[in-house]
C-alpha cells in the first residue's frame, strides 16, 4: 500500500495494526476504523474533557457536540454534528460525540489530513470495505473457535462440535456467520454441521 502516509503506518504499528487491517480506500479517500482510533487514544493516553452540547434537538435528530482532548501539554478540540442530512443513525448524541472524539484523536495523534474517520460520513459505515474489515477482525479475534470447529468437523467429532458451539457466546457465532459475501471462513458443509450433524442430531 504505497499510498499510505508514513505517519499513519507508524501510529498503526504502535497498536499492533496495519493499514490493511484498519483502513481502506473509499473512492480515493483513506479512511480509518473507529476501533483503531480508540486503540490509538488508549495507547497514547489521550484524555477527554466532558463534552459541551452546542445543539440539542433530539426530536429533529439535530445534535452538535464539542469535544476537547489532551495529550500531555497538547490540546485539541473538534465538533461532531448530526442531522438527518448527514446521518440515519438512531442514536444522534452518541454519533455526534463519536465523530467529535475521532477528529480530536486524529489531531492529537498527528494524523489529521492523512486519514479520515469512518464516521465522517454515514456511507463509510455501509461500505463493503468496512464490512469486510469488520468480518476479518471477527475472524482474527476468534481464530481458536474457527480452528476448533474445523477440526471437529474434519474428524467427525460431533459431541466435541456440539460442546464447542454451546460454550461459545452467541455474539461470536453471529459475527462469524455474517460474512460480507459468499465464501466466509466456514464452508457450507461446516455451517450445516454447526447447525445439525450429518447424522441428524440437532
Amino acid at each position: 500500500m504505497s499510498d499510505i502516509p508514513q505517519p499513519v503506518i507508524d501510529v498503526l504499528k504502535e497498536i499492533g495494526e496495519t493499514a490493511k487491517t484498519s483502513t481502506w480506500d473509499c473512492h480515493g479517500t483513506r479512511v480509518i476504523l473507529h476501533k483503531a482510533l480508540e486503540k490509538i487514544a488508549a495507547k497514547k493516553g489521550i484524555i477527554f474533557d466532558p463534552p459541551v452540547h452546542l445543539v440539542t434537538d433530539p426530536a429533529n435528530k439535530q445534535v452538535a457536540i464539542q469535544v476537547t482532548g489532551r495529550l500531555g501539554e497538547m490540546e485539541a478540540w473538534s465538533i461532531g454534528e448530526v442531522s438527518p442530512a448527514n446521518c440515519k443513525n438512531a442514536y444522534p448524541f452518541a454519533m455526534a460525540e463519536k465523530r467529535a472524539k475521532d477528529r480530536v484523536i486524529l489531531k492529537l495523534a498527528g494524523l489529521h489530513g492523512y486519514v479520515y474517520s469512518e464516521d465522517e460520513a454515514e456511507d463509510f459505515q455501509e461500505s463493503p470495505h468496512a464490512e469486510l474489515l469488520a468480518y476479518n477482525e471477527a475472524v482474527r479475534d476468534n481464530i481458536d473457535f474457527v480452528f476448533q470447529v474445523k477440526e471437529a468437523v474434519a474428524n467427525e467429532e460431533w459431541d466435541m462440535l456440539r460442546a464447542i458451539i454451546e460454550e461459545t457466546p452467541n455474539d461470536v457465532k453471529l459475527a462469524l456467520n455474517r460474512a460480507p459475501s459468499k465464501g466466509g471462513i466456514f464452508t457450507t458443509h461446516e455451517v450445516k454441521c454447526m447447525k445439525q450433524s450429518p447424522k441428524g442430531d440437532k
